[in-house]
């Protein structure tokens, strides 16, 4: 199974939706990833289902927010209403996801807290290290 992971910014409020005889719930949200500093912002649409849309409905409420997320790939094949023509596409389908955000007692020095949160329904909150300045021209960019 391939395991996927991208850390970006949250680009609007998530969307939700109930569908289904057994009312499931569903939430899309985006991501603005910028791999490196020139380059402009890639945007990546993801989805949660069941418990993880709902902590997804609670957690990722403001535009900006930077988000973690692990995910996998799936297919996802339907027939289009009005063409009539079967789609083909691939959705990101969100496992676990961390939410960084940060308290009002440490906005003055950046500090940050996360929640981390999966489908077994547990977030817990853990002490980070002050996340960077990403508008910062002193981060060094590594790789390709």
């Amino acid at each position: 199974m391939q395991i996927n992971h991208h850390v970006g910014m949250l680009v609007r409020e998530p969307k939700f939706f109930i569908r289904g005889e057994k009312q499931m719930q569903i939430a899309y949200f985006s991501l603005a990833i910028n791999e490196r500093k020139d380059n402009p912002a890639t945007f990546v649409e993801y989805i949660a289902f069941g418990k993880t849309a709902e902590l997804v409905k609670k957690i990722l409420t403001k535009k900006g927010q930077v988000v973690e997320v692990d995910f996998k790939m799936r297919n996802h094949n339907y027939v289009d209403n009005e063409t009539g023509q079967k789609r083909y596409e691939i959705q990101n389908v969100v496992s676990v996801f961390k939410s960084y955000t940060s308290t009002k007692k440490d906005e003055g020095n950046r500090q940050g807290m996360t929640e981390k949160v999966s489908n077994d329904n547990r977030p817990s909150e853990v002490d980070m290290p002050p996340y960077p300045n990403f508008d910062d021209s002193e981060i060094e960019f590594f790789g390709g």
